[in-house]
């Protein structure tokens, strides 16, 4: 099992890379289709706090999986997301579609 996807009680993680491009979103994409066909999978979570870059593939990735939840009434989240990546999720039109949790600024 991956130490980047694994599955807690009905809620799979996704431990994002610094860079979500073509290859990393290709790899990620069929280990978590390949987990979410084997378990029972009603909430994903991306978690975005390592990575500062992402292009048009890793929002393929998690629309991909937001289709997938949708077809069984789950749902899809992303937790720790910088400001960075937050534009781009706002410019591609996911915040619209699933929770986004920015990463908490400590004082």
């Amino acid at each position: 099992m991956s130490k980047e996807i694994f599955v807690k009680d009905a809620v799979m993680t996704i431990r994002l890379p610094e860079e979500v491009d073509h290859f990393e979103a290709d790899r990620l994409r069929e280990e978590a289709g390949e987990m979410l066909e084997e378990r029972n999978v009603k909430e994903v979570v991306f978690d975005f706090r390592k990575t500062g870059f992402m292009d048009s593939s890793g929002i393929g990735l998690v629309m991909g999986r937001y289709r997938e939840m949708q077809l069984v009434g789950g749902k899809v989240r992303a937790v720790h997301v910088g400001e960075r990546v937050r534009r781009i999720l706002v410019m591609s039109g996911v915040t619209r579609v699933i929770e986004v949790e920015e990463e908490k600024k400590w004082k």
